[in-house]
C-alpha cells in the first residue's frame, strides 16, 4: 500500500483479514518467512475478509493511528462493547456476562466512528496535544474544574461546544454531530483505559438505570412488546458520563421538528404518482418505510427467512415479525403489519428476484448462515447496499426535474416520520394515553430519546381525521387487524 503524503489524517479504505487462529509462517529451521517488504507472512485458520475497512493514517501520529485502528477492529468484531451482555438473563452472574462477546458493528457504523476519530486526531495534531495526557486519579461525579479542564479531551470538548454555539454558519457544527464526535472519543478512552494504555479516565463514568414511566397492561401496546426487551426492572441501563455536549447549546436549526416532518397527503400523492414509485423495487422500498417505519439500512438487512404468506390458513395466528438490527446496533424482533408482510412476500415471487436469488445461492450456497439469503438482492447476486432504498427519493426528484414539475422536498427518512405520526394518530383516536402511546412508539421505532417520540405525538394532534388522504386505505389495512389479533390472542389464552 502506498501511503499518502499529508498533513491531515486520512481514512484509507483497504482490505483486511480479521479471521481467527492467526499463525506466522516458519521455515523448517524455525526461522520466520518474510515477504519482499521484510514483513513476516502469516495466515488464519478461518478467514474473514472485509474489503473496505477504514484505516486511519497520519505520518506524525503513527502511534495514535495504530491504537485507533485496533479500536475500530475491536468494535467491528464485537471484542469491545459498552452494552452489558445478557442483561435480561438474571440467572447468570456478572462474571459470566462480562466474558461474553459484545455486539459486532457493521462496516458503515465503523466508518462513521472512523470519521469522528479522524476529526479528533486532526484537532490533536493542530493543538499539539496527546490523547495519552490524562490525570493520575479517577474523577468524581462533580463538574469539571480548572485543573482537568486543561486536559486535551476537555479542550476538545470546549472546541466542539464553541462550534455548536457559533453564529458563523461556515464553522457551525450541528448538535448531533458534535455529540457523536465526543461519544466516539469517550468510548475510545474507555477502551484505552481497559487495555491499560491510559492510567485513568479523564471524565466520570457510571452505569445507570434510566426509568421509563409506563404501566404494564394488556392492550394494543402489548401486541408490539418485544420478547427480548432491553429493559430491566422498569428501566434502561446505560453508561452515563459528564463528557457530553449540553443541550442548551442546540440552535434552532438543529431542532428535530424543523428538519424531520411527516409527509402531507398532498406530498404523498406527489410521490406515489411518479413513474419511479410504480416500479419494482422502488415501490416496495417506499412501502417498507411508509408502512413499517423502516430506515434505509434496515430495509437492506431484511432476510428472506422472515418472510411468509400471511393469507395462508396455517399462518392465520402467526404474527409478522422481522429480525433486524436497528440504529445503535440494537437487534430487535419488529412486529409489522400483515399488509406489509404480504407485499414483502409478493416481492419474493417476482421473476427478477428469483433470478437474483439463484445468483446469490450459486455464489454462497443455500442456507449459508454466514451469508443468509437477503430479501433485496442486486444484479450481481449480492445484498443491496444500505443506501440503495434511500436513493429512491433522489430518483423521484430527477423525474420531477425532467418533467418540469415541483421537486419533492421531503426525504426518504420522512416516510418513517409519517408512519410514526399515523400510528400516534390512530392510538389517540382509540383513547390511548400519551404515556402509553410513547411506550408503543419507543417499541416500534426503537427511539432512545423521549423527545423524538413526543414530536410524533405533537404531529398527530395536528392531523384531522379527514387528512389521512392517500394514507386512508393503508391506515385501515395497517391497523384494521390489530383488534382482531388482540381478540384472537385473548380467546386462545382463555381456551388454554
Amino acid at each position: 500500500m502506498i501511503l499518502p503524503n499529508t498533513t491531515n489524517t486520512k481514512i484509507i479504505k483497504t482490505s483486511i483479514n480479521v479471521g481467527k487462529g492467526m499463525s506466522f509462517h516458519l521455515e523448517q529451521s524455525g526461522k520466520p518467512i518474510q515477504d519482499k517488504n521484510a514483513i513476516r507472512t502469516h495466515s488464519y485458520r478461518h478467514d474473514k475478509i472485509e474489503p473496505n475497512f477504514p484505516i486511519l493514517y497520519h505520518p506524525n501520529r503513527f502511534t495514535e493511528c495504530q491504537e485507533m485502528n485496533l479500536f475500530l477492529i475491536h468494535r467491528f468484531e464485537g471484542h469491545f462493547c459498552l452494552n452489558k451482555n445478557l442483561k435480561d438473563a438474571e440467572a447468570f452472574n456478572d462474571a459470566y456476562r462480562a466474558i461474553q462477546p459484545g455486539r459486532p458493528l457493521d462496516i458503515k457504523s465503523v466508518c462513521s466512528i472512523a470519521k469522528h476519530l479522524k476529526a479528533f486526531l486532526d484537532w490533536l495534531h493542530k493543538d499539539g496535544a496527546s490523547y495519552f495526557e490524562v490525570i493520575a486519579a479517577p474523577l468524581s461525579k462533580q463538574s469539571v474544574d480548572d485543573d482537568i479542564s486543561r486536559l486535551p479531551v476537555w479542550r476538545y470538548h470546549k472546541y466542539l461546544c464553541e462550534r455548536v454555539e457559533t453564529k458563523d454558519k461556515t464553522k457551525r457544527l450541528s448538535f448531533n454531530t458534535a455529540q457523536e464526535r465526543i461519544r466516539a472519543v469517550k468510548t475510545f478512552y474507555i477502551w484505552s483505559h481497559k487495555r491499560g494504555y491510559v492510567d485513568s479516565l479523564p471524565f466520570s463514568l457510571e452505569y445507570k438505570q434510566l426509568r421509563i414511566k409506563s404501566k404494564s397492561r394488556p392492550g394494543l401496546s402489548s401486541l408490539f412488546q418485544l420478547p427480548n426487551s432491553t429493559t430491566r426492572s422498569g428501566g434502561l441501563w446505560k453508561w452515563v458520563s459528564n463528557l457530553r455536549i449540553p443541550r442548551k447549546l442546540k440552535q434552532k436549526e438543529d431542532s428535530p421538528d424543523k428538519g424531520l416532518q411527516p409527509y402531507s397527503p398532498k406530498e404523498l400523492k406527489q410521490l406515489f404518482q411518479t413513474n419511479t414509485a410504480q416500479k419494482e423495487p422502488y415501490k416496495i422500498y417506499l412501502q417498507c418505510a411508509l408502512l413499517g417505519g423502516l430506515r434505509s439500512f434496515e430495509i437492506s438487512a431484511i432476510d428472506q427467512k422472515d418472510i411468509f404468506d400471511p393469507d395462508k390458513k396455517e399462518n392465520e395466528k402467526r404474527i409478522p415479525i422481522l429480525n433486524i438490527v436497528r440504529k445503535g446496533h440494537k437487534p430487535v424482533r419488529l412486529t409489522i403489519a400483515r399488509v406489509l408482510m404480504k407485499l414483502l412476500y409478493t416481492h419474493t415471487l417476482t421473476l427478477e428476484n428469483m433470478k437474483r436469488r439463484t445468483k446469490h445461492e450459486t455464489k454462497y450456497e443455500m442456507n449459508n448462515r454466514e451469508y443468509p439469503l437477503p430479501l433485496f438482492i442486486n444484479s450481481s447476486g449480492e445484498r443491496i447496499s444500505q443506501d440503495t432504498p434511500g436513493n429512491t427519493i433522489s430518483i423521484v426528484r430527477k423525474e420531477h426535474r425532467r418533467q418540469g414539475l415541483k421537486v419533492l422536498l421531503r426525504t426518504f427518512h420522512d416516510l418513517r416520520a409519517t408512519f410514526a405520526t399515523y400510528v400516534a394518530k390512530y392510538l389517540l383516536e382509540k383513547g390511548e394515553s400519551e404515556s402509553s402511546i410513547r411506550y408503543t412508539l419507543i417499541t416500534l421505532m426503537s427511539h432512545e430519546s423521549f423527545k423524538t417520540t413526543k414530536h410524533y405525538i405533537d404531529f398527530a394532534k395536528n392531523i384531522t381525521v379527514d387528512e389521512y388522504g392517500t394514507m386512508s386505505e393503508w391506515v385501515k389495512d395497517i391497523y384494521g387487524d390489530v383488534e382482531y389479533l388482540l381478540i384472537r390472542k385473548a380467546n386462545d389464552a382463555a381456551a388454554s
